[in-house]
């Protein structure tokens, strides 16, 4: 074992009672403890996600054991002096252990065979192999020898020896976050477990698919797959960076990187007040981060604000319980360094993404061009979001419920990745479609305004013009839609999404403390609500406005004002 990886998890009883927010989650796991129930992965949840579709059956039980594990895992180093705990984390080790598979069904093609499904590294099979080697690292002179014996031998069956033989996975070359949790586990691993000569024939191969990870970002450092896909990547590549760092004494150091910089720097720029924040593509509704993460980072990096508790992951707020994440809170955490809460106001253009920002003391915007082909694309080209004094108005609902539909070729038959869950125009009755092709294009963007050509966005032929755009004051702004065709549309209806319900009034509508105002003797308004899953054991309701044209003509100009009061 290579004793220096990360001495700062072995000890962390020191920072608990000095930390009020660590003492808290102290308190959780210790719950989660308290009627340890180490069920075996039933065969009928397995088989539910290839019968359904349907994921939450099986991941559920899953999920339980990795919340046991790493429950276990932080009392037993906690409590150093506390037999029942190392005997209790032995029992889950074993548990996990013994599973079929660390893969889920969901990322494993139906018809693989046995032996195949066995050593599938999936995200969460190269987690699983991280936490064990980690544990094994954290706790070795406590653990019995044979579940020692047992952690290495499973780790290296089911991902070291597969990946030194030069299984092909699909996250070798893929540009998003599964290339760094990954290859930053499978890379942790080899670290704590395998041979220096092991480790040597590796690195090449990993270093190249973490590369491909970072080519997900341009040089402004966002994130497209949002702020939960930021955490969950580049935390995994910072995790295995500092690991190398410290393997390497210092000789490999992928922190040293403008663009990595710029990604560490991302999360500040998509912070609203309340802990609202932009919530494009599949991410969740609330502004949070993993507090370790957030102060290794600024120390790492000059100018990276670590955000207040208030934002913070709890133990339970991970429905994976991810054991990298959570002993590094507490291994990684400083009460003494400084919080801070969202910045007022700000203007922020991510170039690369094509993404705009805009924070006065009355309002926080956001909207978007890019192409419909992103990872964990939404058809969302042009749409916008608003908040209002810390509340939602105009809003970009966010993830739905992971299934196999979801992820397949029903995608957009599912709400919210639709363009009917975003506030984008509705032409001749079309939807944005997916692909790369359909895209928008900011043409410009500067404090006091944004333009985005989009009508590639949809398949019609006759469509000739889109262009939205804005121009901003302090407490509002206005938006125009011009719309031109080949010849006269059957119908124009403009789309808008909201999280609280619109209430007509003089001029227009009232939601929340936004007013929206048009000219209702060229747009007639119907106003519609849905409810849709948003995770497992969750669900959202939006209320959609439908504000069709009256008399389209050949060439159209929309005008709208939103106020705040």
């Amino acid at each position: 074992m290579r004793n220096d990886l990360f001495l700062e998890g072995k000890d962390i009883s020191g920072r608990i009672y000095r930390d009020e927010f660590l003492q808290k989650q102290l308190e959780l796991i210790a719950e989660a403890a308290e009627t340890p129930d180490i069920k075996a992965l039933s065969y009928s949840g397995f088989k539910t996600f290839y019968v359904t579709g349907s994921r939450k059956e099986y991941e559920n039980e899953y999920f339980s054991r990795r919340k046991l594990l790493s429950a276990s895992a932080v009392l037993a180093l906690v409590n150093k002096d506390d037999k029942e705990h190392i005997k209790l984390l032995e029992d889950v080790i074993w548990a996990v252990a013994d599973e079929f598979t660390w893969a889920l069904p969901a990322h494993i093609p139906k018809g693989t065979d046995i032996e195949a499904c066995e050593k599938w590294i999936d995200l969460f099979a190269a987690e699983t192999a991280f936490a064990f080697a980690e544990i094994l690292y954290l706790l070795e002179d406590r653990l019995d020898s044979m579940i020692k014996e047992r952690i290495r031998y499973e780790v290296r069956r089911r991902v070291i020896d597969p990946y030194l033989n030069g299984v092909k996975n699909s996250w070798d070359t893929l540009e998003n976050n599964w290339a760094a949790v990954c290859a930053g586990s499978v890379g942790a691993a080899f670290l704590y477990i395998a041979d220096e000569e092991e480790i040597k024939r590796a690195l090449p191969r990993l270093k190249a698919t973490l590369r491909c990870y970072l080519n997900s970002f341009g040089q402004d450092g966002a994130c497209v797959e949002g702020l939960n896909y930021w955490i969950y990547g580049f935390g995994y590549f910072t995790y295995f960076a500092q690991l190398l760092l410290r393997y390497t004494d210092g000789a490999e150091d992928l922190f040293d990187d403008p663009k990595v910089r710029a990604i560490a720097l991302f999360p500040q720029k998509i912070r609203f007040r309340n802990n609202r924040t932009v919530t494009f593509s599949d991410s969740g509704d609330r502004f949070i981060n993993r507090s370790g993460l957030m102060n290794f980072l600024s120390r790492k990096y000059s100018g990276v604000q670590i955000p207040d508790d208030s934002s913070a992951l709890g133990f339970n707020d991970d429905e994976c319980y991810r054991f990298a994440h959570i002993i590094r809170d507490f291994a990684w955490r400083d009460p003494e360094i400084s919080l801070c809460g969202a910045d007022d106001t700000g203007f922020e253009y991510l170039k690369n993404a094509a993404w705009y920002i805009k924070k006065t003391h009355y309002y926080e915007f956001a909207a978007k061009a890019g192409d419909n082909n992103e990872s964990h694309n939404h058809n969302d080209i042009a749409s916008f979001l608003v908040n209002v004094d810390g509340e939602g108005a105009i809003t970009d609902p966010g993830r739905g419920e992971y299934t196999a539909e979801y992820f397949g070729n029903g995608r957009y038959s599912c709400f919210a990745p639709s363009s009917l869950a975003h506030s984008v125009p509705v032409i001749n009755g079309g939807l944005q479609k997916a692909g790369a092709e359909h895209r928008g294009e900011i043409i410009n963007a500067d404090c006091d305004g944004l333009e985005i050509d989009f009508e590639k966005a949809y398949e019609d032929a006759g469509l000739k013009k889109l262009r939205r755009a804005f121009r901003f004051k302090e407490n509002g702004f206005m938006m125009r839609d011009e719309i031109g065709f080949e010849q006269v549309p059957e119908s124009i209806t403009e789309h808008f999404v909201t999280c609280q319900e619109p209430v007509m009034c003089n001029g227009g509508l009232m939601i929340g403390g936004l007013k929206l105002l048009y000219d209702k003797s060229e747009l007639r308004c119907r106003i519609g609500q849905k409810t849709f899953s948003s995770g497992y054991n969750s669900c959202k309701t939006v209320y959609m406005v439908d504000l069709d044209v009256i008399a389209p003509a050949s060439d159209n100009i929309i005008e709208f004002s939103f106020e705040t009061e």
